[in-house]
């Protein structure tokens, strides 16, 4: 007993060594990272030096006291498999996060070499006997001399000749710990004064080295690279002292009476970084580092200890793969036979897990309608194919995972193999078939909210050709006889009561976790998003192409479109109605003119923002000269983006409803797919026109505009392939897209068609990216700035195309301003475009874009007014500034919106750590959050949002009301 605790004892002082040196360099302190001599660097030298003894020392020990087979190796890395598996669930529990690489890591521990110390450790115990036998021919002399040239060489002319690397593989283990089984066969004499001096020797030595690699390396190369080159595994001063230590400790261990669970589980640990990297990180004292490494030891031994009880106590292993009763060669047959017997019994089981598994494959590749990943058409460099076989094999395997869990809950409720397994194929492939449809011809998979709208079905099936119904109907029939001959030709086994119903509860538990997917910092959404889900709300194709049909739609289950807004009533919202229809009419009693005889244009400018703006780019020639010139003399200023590089639709919802993103929750990434589907009414600033039509020179599928557009009350839609034709269609160069100078020629011709007043909303296309060499005038715009040239030939693309947008845009002012009918043009840009590698995202400047309101010659003689410069606004502001300017009078519902844009900062959705909290700017461009407000513009701000929640939440108590009237 006191040497298995003294042995015990040994092995937990040479894992703190090791362990502490191991959290010092995962940590990287300051003294680590500047190249700068100092007590604390040589102190750290000499002790990853000892660190680096102490592991080669544990190594040596394991194979001098440590009988193994492959019985014992079996036993061992199975309890050790489980160890670091809870470990891993514990780590991302306690962290939650991980990477796909160390989930795979811990799943397949041998295939991805995960701990090779622990591998080539246990080989080299399991071929102890053979090791004894074959080394039993040599002297130790001879075999120490072998030693000192695999390990002496490299040292020496710092080479890696024999593949030792730095240690931490399957070869160096399996060196040292063979040499311990060496050490346990020969015989040797005691000490002595010249070994105990040789001891001291090497000892010295390496301390030796540790001190002066540092100021050698800084001398000779000017940096640290080579200031632990002595300092590792395979080094030749630490091997041979560790061969020194062994012999001067070995009289005091006991043979077979060593902890053998703890030694190889801190192998498991230094192989590992993942375990270390999630226990430490960020400055701390060295003392606190040395404590936390005694705890990381502590809990090593004790979960060492447990695997021991366990291993002694149970013999479940035993019994389940008759360990303890045959020979190990008829052992090694038996287990082939029982495999063997395994797969002709479940050989249709298993196929079935393989045609999920394809069909799992398919629910990927079929998303993209061009077979393209990522979706970019024929700039694709990567097919579908490959894509999800190789960047997206984890998202495969989850939704083959999920398809199972699918079939184990109709087998749990019918018990029958053939009907649950093809009944389950055919809910799958009508699945994936209805996601190709939608994609195909909406570009945007099925979502939950479409699936529950059983009143829809009957008129999606008259859309439906009569041929197809009629083969599903011959299919369905074939397969029903399909069934019906497995099941009599190729019965399978009945499974038990316990089998049935833990797999529909798996089945519930899985899939009903899925309401959590969208919740910050719930277990599920950590997970997935470590795992590698990847939403895309806002391009929801995109989201199918990277996750499959499956996990798309789980993912938008999870939406919670608002707050529950706790003074939310019918009560509360008919108080907001009489408070802004007294606003409204204080606002009317100034204001001649009527709303709906104005000709408005909201023209959002696709990725329009002039990069002079940004401090670290410099152009020499500014591309939107005109546009400021217009800056100068109209209402302008900034408009707030949500997104930097893309959020289009998210700026136009604003800008047509009021309604700020701000509000939603961070589920809504995209209001036009997550929050107007549901919804029965909306209110857009169209509606209050007799005519409005939308006009977009591109595809009409994005974003699901087609849907949304016609739900917003809008007459006409245009878009290439409409019904509606786009009859204008120039390009410049060679861009791809249509100019903007057409885009303005097809809203002229709506404009004239009509001498009423209407509403236009134009979404341009000419400055979506790519930024390629598409005009002659680019190297008109030269950048500065500290980026690569490739960076600043993108930027003078793009500049490019901005001056063409100038120029069609003074072209369409002039022509506006010699129509006789009041228009007033709101022209924005809608973000950032996503080509500038310098900048912070996060700061303002990137996430602003320029606007202008310019009311043309005739509004202006007819009460169109020239506005104050309002240098921040969000896009929600775009109405009540647009009424305000046009003199037009109000509904309560606008007054409360012109409240909003005079009393309260513009509102930002993107807030640094806050995410969608309510953070605003005020003209200065300082950040202003809600606590900062005064209790008037508290009250304003919940008014907005009690009103927003009933829109798009609630009962819709509003439009029972006279809010949206104008009187």
């Amino acid at each position: 007993m006191f040497q298995k605790i003294r042995n015990t004892l040994l092995v937990y002082l040479l894992a703190i060594v090791v362990v502490y040196s191991l959290v010092i360099k995962q940590a990287n302190p300051t003294f680590l990272q500047n190249n700068e001599i100092s007590v604390r660097l040589f102190a750290y030298g000499v002790l990853n030096n000892f660190g680096n003894i102490a592991l080669a020392l544990l190594l040596i020990l394991i194979g001098y006291c440590i009988n193994g087979s492959v019985k014992w190796v079996l036993k061992k890395y199975f309890y050790i498999y489980i160890i670091n598996a809870l470990t891993f669930i514990g780590l991302f529990l306690w962290s939650r996060s991980f990477t796909i690489t160390d989930l795979y890591n811990v799943i397949l521990p041998i295939s991805r070499n995960t701990y090779p110390l622990v591998v080539g450790t246990i080989l080299a115990v399991t071929f102890k006997d053979n090791t004894k036998k074959w080394f039993g021919r040599y002297s130790l002399n001879l075999i120490l001399i072998f030693y000192g040239i695999v390990f002496t060489l490299p040292t020496l002319f710092d080479k890696d000749l024999f593949g030792l690397g730095n240690g931490n593989n399957i070869l160096t283990a399996f060196l040292l710990t063979t040499l311990g089984v060496i050490f346990s066969t020969k015989n040797y004499d005691g000490l002595g004064i010249k070994k105990l001096t040789g001891v001291g020797g090497l000892l010295l030595a390496n301390v030796a080295l540790s001190l002066t690699m540092p100021y050698v390396s800084l001398k000779v190369h000017g940096d640290l690279s080579t200031a632990y080159r002595f300092d590792v595994l395979t080094s030749a001063t630490v091997v041979g002292t560790a061969v020194a230590a062994f012999l001067l400790v070995k009289k005091i261990i006991a043979k077979e009476k060593f902890p053998e669970y703890s030694s190889l589980l801190i192998l498991v640990f230094v192989s590992n970084t993942f375990i270390i990297s999630k226990l430490i990180g960020g400055e701390a004292l060295l003392r606190v580092w040395l404590l936390r490494s005694v705890e990381i030891v502590t809990v090593i031994f004790i979960l060492g200890l447990l695997a021991a009880i366990v291993d002694s106590k149970e013999h479940m292993l035993e019994r389940k793969w008759k360990l303890s009763e045959l020979p190990l060669v008829d052992w090694i047959k038996q287990v082939r036979q029982d495999f063997v017997d395994y797969l002709i019994k479940n050989k249709y089981r298993i196929i079935n897990i393989a045609v999920l598994y394809a069909l799992a494959y398919c629910s990927i590749i079929f998303m993209s309608d061009d077979f393209t990943a990522p979706h970019m058409g024929d700039k694709a460099t990567t097919t579908i194919f490959s894509f999800a076989f190789f960047t997206r094999q984890q998202m495969v395997l989850l939704n083959a995972f999920l398809f199972y869990l699918i079939y184990r809950v109709i087998l749990g409720l019918t018990n029958r193999f053939w009907i649950s397994s093809i009944l389950n194929y055919v809910i799958i492939i009508i699945s994936i078939v209805a996601d190709v449809i939608k994609i195909h011809y909406r570009l945007e998979p099925i979502y939950p909210t479409e699936v529950v709208m059983t009143s829809a079905y009957s008129d999606i099936l008259k859309m439906v050709p009569q041929v197809l119904l009629y083969v599903t109907l011959l299919i369905v029939l074939l397969l029903v006889g399909l069934v019906y001959m497995l099941e009599r030709k190729f019965p399978q086994s009945k499974n038990k009561w316990f089998f049935r119903v833990s797999g529909i509860i798996m089945a519930i538990f899985i899939f009903g976790s899925s309401t959590r997917i969208n919740h910050e910092n719930s277990i599920v959404s950590d997970f997935l998003n470590n795992y590698g889900n990847w939403p895309a709300f806002g391009t929801q194709e995109h989201g199918a192409e990277n996750n499959g049909a499956l996990q798309q739609f789980l993912n938008n289950i999870d939406v919670t479109v608002m707050k529950e807004q706790p003074n939310y009533s019918k009560k509360a919202l008919d108080r907001v109605v009489a408070k802004y229809l007294k606003e409204a009419k204080e606002i009317n009693r100034n204001r001649k003119n009527e709303l709906a005889d104005q000709t408005i244009i909201f023209n959002l400018s696709e990725s329009l923002a002039n990069p002079n703006r940004l401090k670290e780019i410099g152009l020499s020639e500014n591309p939107m000269k005109y546009i400021d010139k217009v800056k100068a003399s109209t209402t302008s200023g900034l408009m707030i983006s949500t997104g930097y590089g893309g959020g289009t639709a998210n700026m136009e919802y604003m800008a047509l409803t009021g309604l700020p993103m701000s509000n939603f929750t961070p589920t809504i990434e995209a209001a036009y797919a997550q929050v107007i589907p549901s919804l029965e009414k909306t209110n857009t600033i169209n509606n209050y026109f007799e005519k409005s039509s939308a006009i977009h020179p591109y595809s009409g599928n994005f974003y699901s505009r087609k849907m949304v557009y016609q739900q917003f009350g809008f007459q006409k839609f245009l878009y290439l392939g409409s019904k509606d034709k786009i009859k204008h269609q120039t390009k410049i160069g060679t861009n791809p897209y249509l100019s903007d100078k057409t885009a303005y020629q097809n809203t002229l011709d709506i404009i004239n068609n009509t001498s009423k007043g209407q509403f236009i909303n134009l979404i341009t296309m000419q400055n979506h990216m790519p930024y390629e060499a598409y005009y002659d005038n680019a190297d008109k715009f030269q950048v500065q700035g500290n980026i690569d040239d490739d960076e600043k030939e993108v930027i003078s693309n793009y500049s490019a195309g901005l001056s063409y947008t100038d120029r069609a845009v003074k072209r369409f002012i002039k022509q506006i301003d010699k129509i006789d009918k009041p228009i007033t043009l709101v022209f924005y840009g809608d973000h950032l475009p996503g080509i500038y590698s310098n900048i912070d995202v996060n700061k303002l400047e990137s996430r602003t874009a320029d606007y202008f309101i310019y009311s043309n010659r005739y509004a202006r003689l007819h009460g169109a007014r020239e506005l104050s410069k309002v240098r921040y606004i969000s896009p929600n502001n775009f109405i009540a500034l647009t009424a305000k300017q046009v003199n037009a009078k109000v509904s309560a519902y606008y007054a409360l919106l012109t409240k909003v844009q005079e009393e309260l900062p513009a509102m930002k959705v993107y807030a640094y750590k806050n995410g969608k909290n309510p953070v605003f700017v005020n003209n200065d461009g300082k950040t202003v959050k809600y606590r900062d407000l005064s209790k008037k513009q508290k009250e304003l701000y919940d008014d907005l949002k009690l009103v927003q929640y009933d829109l798009t939440v609630g009962k819709q108590y509003l439009f029972k009301t006279n809010f949206f009237n104008v009187r």
